[in-house]
């Protein structure tokens, strides 16, 4: 088990597994306490998975994270910035597309608990502000390290190596979004009104993790380090939770106003089929640190 295909074979049972195994046992339960256990251990399982498959396999390879994101500071503004105004300009035009959806009222009680309403006269500079607040909120980019750890920092490289850059980051965004499915078909992220629920819901979200995935694994790519990739995933799970409460319905269709819809996702997905052309090529798959290290720059 200690080449590369078991390794991530291995940890793709495990992290697979925890999620399935709890997405059917909630499914199948009365109460919602195994529910809020997937729901709440999700970011978590990933890093656990990538602890034990290491630890099994007696994987000594150094882990590629460094907190100081500052020695790249185009790539930084990149995943800080462009995420969230990719999100905010898909969410304009799904308000565009669809103006009795747009409300004009930002529901705090939808966050608070409280029955407190913000009035938003000027939404560019209420987009500005969020996305500014999302940039610099390091602790929800911690927060996500759980996933990326599992997902970016130890599957990504392996995947490459053995399949190539380009096949092995749709294969990472792939497994990715299977994760995601127990969580979706238990109606977390989209209402469960939506047409064709939950399996329109599912597959939207696979094609979700696919556009995301790219730019997580892009920057992971680029870089070498996963705390790139962690910043991308907070600023979309920060901006990206916005939209929907300034709509009329409060609900996430499968057309927006969230990122998870496909007018709001538009963005990204241009975003994400431009940086998937752009990505650089490697010399030797079987590299040293799994590929990245080999990566042209």
């Amino acid at each position: 088990m200690g080449d590369g295909k078991g390794q991530m074979r291995l940890y793709l049972i495990s992290v697979l597994g925890i999620c399935w195994v709890l997405g059917i046992a909630a499914a199948f339960s009365r109460g919602n306490v195994i529910y809020q256990i997937l729901q709440k251990g999700f970011t978590a399982f990933p890093v656990i998975a990538a602890v034990l498959t290491r630890r099994i396999t007696k994987d000594k390879a150094q882990w590629r994270i460094s907190l100081k994101v500052w020695k790249d500071n185009r790539l930084w503004a990149f995943c800080a910035f462009v995420p969230g105004i990719l999100i905010a300009v898909g969410a304009a035009l799904y308000f565009m597309l669809f103006p009795e959806q747009y409300s004009g009222i930002f529901h705090l009680g939808n966050l608070t608990g409280t029955e407190r309403v913000l009035q938003i006269t000027n939404p560019l500079q209420f987009g500005l502000i969020c996305i500014l607040i999302a940039a610099v909120c390091i602790p929800v980019q911690l927060l996500e390290l759980g996933e990326e750890i599992g997902w970016r920092e130890y599957l990504l490289p392996k995947q490459i190596s053995m399949y190539g850059v380009r096949k092995g980051i749709l294969l990472n965004g792939l497994f990715w979004g299977i994760a995601h499915l127990p969580l979706i078909c238990l109606g977390f992220n989209y209402s469960p009104e939506n047409v064709g629920a939950p399996w329109s819901n599912m597959l939207m979200m696979m094609l979700v993790c696919m556009t995301i995935g790219v730019i997580c694994s892009w920057v992971m790519v680029r870089s070498n380090n996963v705390m790139y990739s962690a910043i991308v995933h907070g600023v979309v799970n920060v901006i990206g939770e916005i939209p929907v409460f300034l709509s009329i319905s409060g609900k996430s269709g499968l057309l927006g106003p969230n990122p998870t819809g496909l007018v709001s996702m538009s963005g990204l997905m241009l975003c994400a089929a431009a940086l998937f052309i752009w990505l650089p090529g490697v010399k030797n798959g079987k590299a040293e640190m799994a590929g990245l290290r080999a990566v042209q720059k």
